[in-house]
């Protein structure tokens, strides 16, 4: 009997590839996108991964949330999020990174259900952004003080935080639920 859902979402795959890490490991467990969910009555544990953009979870998964408020109150709740800002960071009175971006997903959610939290990383690649993200990127890095031009940053490293191993300790915590 199926009775874990994941859902989740990703801009640019990262979250995607540790929704494939996580159902590849945890027994009885649907996979699913948020606007596949009709329902989440049959399900014990609601596993919720998304990436973080510009300090908020995507808008699918908020929507998720809020069609699912009430319901969610009842489950066991485990969440995710994806950044490449692993550990937090201040910058200017401004909390960034890490926990903090999970503390903004909780905020959607209903506290006394979330049973899991952690923050895994993914990867950044500024060659495949679109203009919004781009547009970002370069206020982040002029924020903290480290301006850059749009046009380079298709001279930046990609940074690939993606970590199966980070990723398995999540996992097998989400076995012990």
């Amino acid at each position: 009997m199926i009775n874990k859902l994941l859902v989740y979402d990703t801009k640019y795959g990262s979250t995607e590839i540790i929704a494939r890490w996580i159902s590849e490991e945890v027994k009885d467990i649907e996979v699913k996108k948020p606007n596949e969910v009709l329902s989440i009555d049959n399900y014990s544990l609601i596993i919720i991964g998304s990436p973080d953009y510009d300090d908020e979870p995507l808008e699918s998964i908020r929507s998720f949330i809020d069609k699912f408020k009430e319901k969610l109150k009842d489950k066991k709740i485990a969440i995710f999020v994806v950044c490449n800002d692993i550990e937090e960071i201040e910058y200017e009175d401004k909390k960034k990174g890490g926990k903090y971006n999970l503390d903004i997903l909780k905020k959607y959610l209903p506290k006394d259900s979330i049973v899991l939290e952690d923050v895994l990383g993914g990867v950044f690649n500024p060659k495949i952004l679109d203009i919004k993200d781009q547009e970002r990127i370069v206020n982040f890095f002029s924020e903290i003080g480290k301006p850059v031009k749009k046009e380079d940053l298709v001279f930046m490293p990609i940074v690939n935080k993606l970590d199966r191993i980070r990723c398995k300790k999540f996992i097998d915590n989400l076995n012990k639920i």
